[in-house]
């Protein structure tokens, strides 16, 4: 039987070096901390007068005993990640030729993430944007430059979402800001259906359509109302 470091009772549990009185009137005033990470204990380490954390405590045990470590004296092929002795060499994305990671996992090792979404969205109906071909549907000539610069002039040349000026959008991607379909009709260029973007919000837009038509409609009523 155990004794109690404080009250020098006897205590059932080997493990146990505070009786339970004792450890919950220590609790209401102390916290206790690892003494080599500072981690915070918790309850039950506490409880058993534990000076350091699980991880730290193992780590400790296995500096001042490596004969308790499970993978001691176990090399070759009693190492659980022996691989039957090939040669672990680097491995290269087919298409862009960046270092593949060990986690990689993407179309069977053989291509980066980037290029691995390039190569399935080749199909494009497997895009979870595609709706049946839509964006590929051509413009109408009343859908012009001129068109288009007002759009821009009624908007202050200022993407409408986000307020990123037409000037960044030049400096950065050397491109003016876009004019965006509200109802994603491209038939439809009613000065009340369009609406000035910068590039990163018309793409966002494509998404979620029932959300951004929403958005955009109040937004341009009350835009018009001022």
């Amino acid at each position: 039987m155990n004794k109690c470091k404080i009250c020098k009772k006897e205590v059932s549990a080997k493990h146990v070096k505070v009786c339970r009185k004792c450890f919950l009137a220590q609790s209401k005033y102390e916290v206790v901390y690892c003494i080599d990470c500072g981690k915070k204990l918790n309850k039950h380490a506490c409880y058993r007068g534990d000076k350091r954390c699980r991880s730290c405590a193992r780590k400790e045990q296995y500096r001042l005993h490596p004969e308790t470590n499970p993978m001691f004296g176990k090399f070759g092929k009693q190492h659980p990640r022996f691989n039957g002795g090939a040669e672990v060499r680097k491995r290269f994305c087919v298409d862009c030729e960046t270092l593949l990671n060990h986690t990689a996992c993407y179309m069977n090792n053989i291509r980066c993430k980037s290029c691995a979404r390039k190569e399935e969205y080749k199909d494009p109906s497997n895009h979870p944007n595609w709706i049946n071909g839509l964006s590929y549907e051509p413009y109408t000539r009343e859908f012009n430059e001129s068109l288009k610069e007002s759009i821009r002039d009624r908007d202050n040349h200022t993407c409408q979402n986000c307020g990123k000026k037409e000037s960044e959008e030049l400096k950065e991607l050397n491109k003016k800001l876009s004019i965006h379909h509200i109802d994603y009709n491209k038939l439809n260029c009613v000065d009340t259906n369009l609406i000035t973007l910068c590039s990163k919000c018309n793409t966002f837009a494509n998404a979620d359509r029932d959300f951004w038509f929403a958005f955009f409609t109040e937004l341009i009523n009350s835009l018009l109302l001022v």
